[in-house]
């Protein structure tokens, strides 16, 4: 491939702590030894220490309107004529997408279809390929995109996580005391860590002897802590070193998640990866609705239901000790599927793919008539008028 061929990633965020943000580290490093002339931009992101030239920070904020960002995006595209452009979870795609001089666009879903639905159906037309976590995921893309199911334009690619410790050894001694862990970002929307007060409510309630060990951080920790507070068996430890965070993993009986509509996660996968058993709601369109019941069909639980969560947490890791370890080799054995280099390879081959195929994307359109919504702050169109955003 020449050097030549430019590749562009567009996220929400790509500096931040995020599972997009964690792929799209990886594609700065891998990008370049495809042979791309590669280029990330982050719609919200401000410049972090150390950011190099080929990483463009637009610092849209809630303020700024829609007119105003398709008018800095036309002129970021303008840069970059006849890029390959790989939008991220796709937000804003159905704005921008007609001042796009892309030679071809891909949209890289991570979310289940509870979320990425409406989107596509908005966006759709101007998509030539689309990538997703799961084979369910994808299913529902094929349902929604018809015009995409064809010539390969519909693939799901591994996360990419690093291997687990083969041979841990035996469990550090804890008695009869469970270890719980929680990682992710602390946040209500989307990942829920509110749910994480019922569920240790109710699994004190059973009598289980537990700790539950949180290794992330995020706006909803000082609002978890009041709720917790002189409670010895939530332990707040916040973000750990790459090494730290894998050991304390391997620590951990079970991971469990409250998401409302996750398409991984990441972080499930690296919990797995050390033997870790995931406990996951059951939202639709997730690795986590395939991976948890192939553990544990109780691994699976009925969504936005944290008392189901917790029982489910005491009937699985209440088995006998040798029952558990075998679904800890299922758990790895599972993640062992999602090599970082599988990732790299699926990606690089995909990009291929799509960029070789006809175009059936629309071409952008000069001159669109202006929308009232485009006057609007973004934040005040995310509160009353959400619609707008898929227009």
């Amino acid at each position: 491939m020449s050097g030549s061929a430019r590749l562009i990633h567009v996220a929400a965020w790509a500096r931040t702590t995020g599972g997009v943000e964690t792929l799209l580290a990886r594609h700065a490093r891998s990008d370049p030894r495809a042979g791309y002339d590669a280029w990330q931009v982050g719609l919200f992101d401000r410049r972090p220490p150390g950011a190099d030239d080929r990483f463009v920070p637009l610092r849209f904020s809630w303020h700024r309107t829609p007119r105003g960002m398709r008018a800095a995006m036309a002129a970021l595209f303008a840069r970059h004529p006849a890029a390959l452009t790989v939008w991220h979870n796709g937000w804003g795609l159905p704005w921008f997408a007609d001042v796009d001089a892309s030679r071809r666009r891909i949209a890289c879903l991570v979310d289940a279809e509870s979320q990425f639905g409406p989107l596509l159906a908005a966006a759709a037309p101007w998509l030539d390929g689309v990538t997703c976590l799961c084979e369910e995921a994808a299913r529902a893309i094929r349902r929604i995109a018809p015009a995409l199911a064809a010539d390969g334009r519909v693939v799901v690619t591994p996360l990419p996580v690093a291997p687990g410790v083969p041979d841990p050894g035996p469990r550090p001694p804890g008695g009869d005391e469970w270890v719980i862990g929680c990682a992710g970002r602390l946040v209500r929307a989307q990942k829920r860590w509110d749910r994480l007060v019922p569920f240790v409510r109710a699994l004190r309630a059973r009598g289980a002897r537990f700790r539950v060990e949180i290794v992330s951080d995020g706006p909803l920790r000082p609002w978890l802590q009041r709720q917790f507070a002189g409670d010895a068996a939530v332990q707040f430890l916040g973000w750990q070193d790459p090494i730290g965070y894998r050991r304390r993993m391997r620590r951990w009986d079970a991971a469990v998640f409250f998401s409302d509509h996750e398409g991984g996660p990441i972080v499930m996968l690296e919990a797995m990866a050390e033997g870790a058993l995931p406990f996951y709601p059951a939202i639709g369109g997730s690795l986590g609705d395939e991976y948890a019941p192939q553990v544990e069909p109780r691994c699976l639980y009925p969504a936005a239901d944290p008392c189901a969560a917790a029982a489910a947490v005491h009937a699985v890791l209440s088995e006998p000790p040798g029952v558990v370890a075998r679904l800890r080799e299922r758990a790895r054995a599972l993640a062992a599927r999602h090599e970082p280099g599988a990732y790299d390879a699926a990606c690089r081959a995909f990009f291929q793919h799509v960029d070789a195929l006809p175009r059936r994307s629309l071409e952008p359109r000069a001159g669109r008539a202006p929308r009232l919504s485009d006057y609007f702050p973004l934040g005040w169109l995310t509160r009353f008028w959400p619609r707008a955003l898929l227009r």
